[in-house]
């Protein structure tokens, strides 16, 4: 019996001491395998507004800091405080790698006030800085010109702004060829909003009310002219509800 007794608890006793043994091992190689788990790289998708490698410069203090340690949070709080970043998606790779996707915000217009900024189709603001494309928006003119509205990064506190980059967004996914021609959108003192046409030009005046509707039948006018277009008159009237005054270009 005795016997029985000093065999089990040598039993016991080695296998406690190889379950020990394999413990440390693994937490030996675990800590190891920690500390060679650094951030390597950082890898951002492609971007079409400003260069990748501005973005990737914000967060480059990052490298070398353990994978463990990476908080996604404070990454995520960092680049997404760029003005021309509209959302960010990013996540770990292990052992090294964080992947980054980025999202920028699409500039709508060019607002003139000094400095001049951009205003994107949700209606926030970005400084006007040197872009990987050509930019070719229209100019806002005529609006308040209170630096303080116009934040960046944040969305714009004047109103008439806000309105007028919804309407240049809904006619830049509904009239495409209108958008693509528009030159100016100005505000007038009395607070009408006039559009003026790259071609020849073209003045477009759409009072202060119902803009979009004005615009859906300023479309149909268009489909209705071809092969003429907009551009073989010299201005629109479109103040007066229900009808277009519609001046002939002069030869």
């Amino acid at each position: 019996m005795k016997k029985n007794i000093y065999y089990n608890n040598y039993a016991f006793f080695i296998t406690l001491t190889i379950i020990l043994t394999i413990f440390i091992k693994l937490s030996f190689w675990w800590n190891q395998l920690n500390k060679k788990m650094l951030l390597e790289k950082i890898l951002l998708s492609e971007t079409y507004i400003i260069d990748k490698e501005k973005y990737y410069d914000l967060l480059k203090e990052f490298i070398g800091t353990n994978m463990h340690t990476v908080n996604i949070d404070n990454m995520t709080k960092i680049i997404e405080e760029h003005p021309y970043i509209k959302t960010t998606r990013i996540s770990k790779w292990y052992p090294s790698t964080v992947k980054i996707e980025i999202i920028e915000r699409d500039p709508i217009a060019l607002l003139n006030i000094t400095p001049m900024v951009l205003i994107d189709s949700d209606g926030y603001v970005m400084p006007d800085i040197e872009s990987k494309k050509n930019l070719n928006l229209p100019i806002m003119t005529n609006f308040n010109s209170d630096i303080s509205l116009y934040p960046f990064g944040k969305k714009v506190l004047s109103i008439n702004v806000e309105k007028s980059a919804l309407w240049l967004n809904k006619i830049k996914n509904g009239f495409p060829s209108l958008y693509e021609n528009i030159s100016e959108m100005k505000m007038t003192s009395d607070n009408n909003i006039n559009m003026i046409l790259s071609d020849y030009p073209t003045h477009i005046y759409l009072g202060q009310k119902n803009i979009w509707p004005k615009i859906k039948i300023l479309k149909k006018f268009e489909n209705e002219l071809f092969p003429k277009k907009l551009s073989n008159f010299s201005y629109l009237d479109m103040r007066y509800k229900n009808q277009i005054i519609a001046m002939n270009r002069k030869i």
